[in-house]
């Protein structure tokens, strides 16, 4: 799924080649994690962050679309397998300038999924910053194919509706960004935190401000 979201975009804002680091392959909490970021021309930063466990038991695949060039919102999707469970969330969040990026799509898209079993409910330091409508699913084998399918019109919809945001200052648009990047690094979360423990908080620091986000503190 995560390389047909690279290909759609990639035919609407031509991908760079991905960028190189020492921290686009690290092993953390028993996971071997893989990084791949892009510039997309016309739109920002898109990365993608995949990890296996060692046995093979478990795999988290996560797109992170940021919008630096559209008053969008920001976009992180996270598909994650293991042990027979099957957890898919996808959410926006602010850091737009203006008004002119459109939902209705998005919750269209999802009308026909609402039966799917949600997530457990939790609380993090970023809700306020959450853009509705989002995704929270757990399941089984057996609703996989159907995450499949919300995870699909969720995101061809968030596309759709790039097409009619307005064009903004890149600069300004990463400094209202690094709100949520910088967050994360300062507040931790379930994904931040074993990350930092396992590389440090320096490389943690790189990891997300050139990597998985494109944008920095200043």
């Amino acid at each position: 799924m995560i390389q047909r979201f690279l290909e759609s975009l990639g035919g609407e804002y031509p991908l760079g080649e991905p960028m190189t680091d020492d921290l686009c392959e690290f092993k953390a909490a028993g996971m071997r994690f893989r990084v791949r970021a892009y510039t997309a021309s016309g739109l920002g930063h898109v990365s993608v962050m995949s990890a296996a466990g060692m046995l093979g038991l478990m795999r988290m695949d996560s797109l992170i679309v940021n919008p630096l060039d559209l008053d969008a919102p920001l976009l992180s999707c996270d598909r994650i397998r293991a042990m027979g469970r099957d957890i898919l969330v996808m959410e926006m969040y602010d850091t737009m300038l203006g008004d002119s990026f459109r939902t209705a799509e998005i919750r269209q898209a999802m009308e026909k999924y609402a039966e799917l079993p949600d997530g457990e409910p939790k609380s993090y330091w970023y809700d306020d910053l959450i853009v509705p409508p989002s995704v929270s699913k757990k399941g089984a084998r057996k609703t996989s194919a159907a995450f499949d399918g919300l995870m699909g019109d969720y995101f061809d919809a968030y596309r759709a509706a790039l097409r009619s945001a307005s064009a903004c200052d890149p600069a300004e648009k990463a400094r209202r960004a690094s709100v949520y990047s910088e967050g994360l690094l300062a507040h931790g979360g379930p994904a931040t935190d074993p990350v930092k423990k396992a590389i440090g908080e320096e490389k943690t620091a790189r990891l997300f401000r050139e990597l998985l986000f494109g944008v920095s503190p200043d």
